[in-house]
């Protein structure tokens, strides 16, 4: 694959490449603004949430989280495109192709508008039929009416990963950032005037609308410097061969996305009232909002990853990776730990007693995803970067097939309880594969560091027991304020408290508090 690209891009050499900057500072400054752009819908969806279940009821938040997960899955079930383009948008940038990317960019929104008319087809006809569901005869006008927003805001949100995705790869994370935090304001300000009283779905959904609209609006103007016209407008038709391939891929492995963890809310909504998915997507909110932050460095590795692998191959792409890993796996093991505990406390002081069955899913999936995040995540960078995604895909099917397995029996033994836990164990079921998978492709370096790159079974004590204190002292800190008995946003942030005091503890113990330079893959410290 490497070498069609290569052959394909030969016109554009004498291009000027844009220069991008490799110092570990750089790479954490765009870490921080990739976090601030993918922590802001968090934030805002957490500050909202209370004001949602008031002024929806729990029925309809439940009806509007079973949307949200539809609209989820079907974005995750777009043939792989979304999740491919910032590799490739990264790679012509190395290549100074900017006529590329504008093909690339036109051609995806074309397709990206195509499936989400589709979708507003199917929609109109199936939108009769939502009685099916567990939802009351009441919501049932409420919840077609809002199912034919589907397609639109399908197309929206694929439009938005697109044009995200071409200010990633260029290392734009700053102007990321901008355009995500003005999407979130939009949607806040929407859904604070127009969600109350009757329609308050519909309104809901053109609040989400013009949040997607804004962030790609925003996005394709801070981003139009790195793309040009010309003729064709699209990709020629080997170009399109070798993405749609690198796509096909990656959709397989989405697809499993949708069967270890969205198909989760089908289940439930399968088996009891509507409400209950509204339960579970409080505490699913919870679990996927902590287990994001360590995800906040994928896009600015994953891009420097893949400009090494364009400049030097797999052996540079591998040493590279090494450099990552060696810190990664403890620090995600950690921060797992203490989040893992801390979850059921932050959903009781975030939503009160009641919704405590929402902690409980929480902690579930943050156990799940902490191993699989800490096992995953930067040997999913490179496989990405070096055009193995294949990888990725055979170690999610093993994880889908473990998942599917235990889900009947644990659902029958533990409720909504025993769904999430099918899924946690699948995910770590699956790392362990994925860790496997990877041997013969880490072997690529004759230079590598056996100690860099050990799986979670032999770690050292120290790791454990930074770990250990982590979650003692995070523990200790919530339970005083879990006997105050006060929820909402303010107890939520002062739950937040003994967690950053645990994890201060974490990085300590690690070495990981700022104060010292680190080589390069090159072992040149920086200047």
């Amino acid at each position: 694959m490497r070498g069609q690209l290569e052959g394909r891009t030969v016109l554009n050499l004498d291009r000027p490449r844009p220069r991008a900057d490799h110092r570990p500072g750089a790479l954490f400054a765009g870490t921080g603004y990739s976090a601030l752009a993918q922590a802001a819908p968090l934030l805002v969806n957490v500050a909202l949430t209370p004001v949602l279940i008031r002024r929806l009821g729990l029925d309809r938040f439940g009806l509007w989280s079973l949307v949200l997960l539809l609209l989820f899955t079907l974005t995750s079930l777009d043939g792989g495109v979304s999740a491919s383009l910032a590799r490739f948008y990264a790679y012509r940038g190395a290549r100074g192709d900017r006529a590329g990317a504008g093909r690339l960019l036109l051609g995806s929104v074309l397709l990206f508008l195509a499936f989400g008319a589709l979708v507003t087809g199917a929609c109109l006809l199936l939108a009769p039929a939502v009685g099916l569901l567990h939802v009351a005869p009441r919501l049932q006008a409420e919840a077609a009416a809002v199912l034919r927003w589907l397609g639109p805001l399908l197309a929206l949100a694929l439009v938005s990963d697109s044009a995200s995705s071409l200010l990633q790869a260029h290392g734009r994370f700053r102007a990321l950032a901008g355009a995500t935090v003005a999407s979130c304001a939009a949607y806040g300000v929407g859904v604070l005037l127009w969600v109350r009283g009757g329609g308050a779905l519909t309104a809901l959904a053109a609040a989400t609308a013009v949040r997607f609209a804004v962030l790609a609006a925003v996005a394709l103007l801070l981003g139009r410097r790195h793309l040009a016209g010309g003729r064709p407008l699209l990709p020629a038709r080997a170009e399109r061969r070798e993405f749609l391939g690198y796509a096909l891929r990656m959709q397989l492995s989405g697809l499993t996305v949708f069967l270890n963890g969205e198909i989760d809310a089908f289940v439930i909504a399968a088996l009891l009232p509507v409400r209950y998915v509204g339960i579970y997507a409080a505490g699913y909110q919870v679990a996927a909002a902590l287990r994001s932050l360590p995800l906040y460095a994928f896009p600015p590795v994953l891009t420097r990853l893949t400009e090494v692998y364009a400049a030097g191959g797999t052996p540079a792409a591998v040493r590279e990776y090494r450099l990552r890993q060696g810190h990664w796996l403890p620090a995600v093991l950690a921060y797992g730990a203490v989040t893992t505990v801390a979850a059921p406390f932050a959903v009781r002081a975030w939503l009160g007693p009641q919704l405590a069955l929402a902690g409980a899913v929480a902690a579930v999936l943050l156990a799940g995803y902490s191993v699989h995040v800490a096992l995953t995540g930067m040997r999913t960078c490179l496989v990405r970067a070096v055009g193995r995604p294949g990888l990725e895909t055979r170690y999610s099917w093993f994880a889908t097939v473990v998942n599917t397995l235990l889900t009947v029996p644990l659902a029958l033994a533990f409720g909504t309880v025993g769904v999430v836990a099918a899924t946690a164990v699948g995910l770590v079921a699956g790392s362990l594969r994925f860790v496997a998978l990877c041997r013969p492709l880490l072997g690529a370096d004759p230079e590598r560091p056996a100690a860099a790159d050990r799986p979670a079974g032999r770690l050292r004590l120290r790791p454990v027991v930074a770990g250990a204190a982590a979650v003692a002292v995070t523990v200790g800190g919530e339970l005083p304020l879990l006997r105050l008995g006060w929820h909402g946003l303010l107890p939520l942030l002062l739950a937040g408290l003994p967690v950053l005091a645990g994890l201060t503890v974490a990085a300590a113990a690690l070495g990981l508090l700022p104060g010292r330079s680190e080589p390069d893959s090159t072992g040149v410290e920086p200047s």
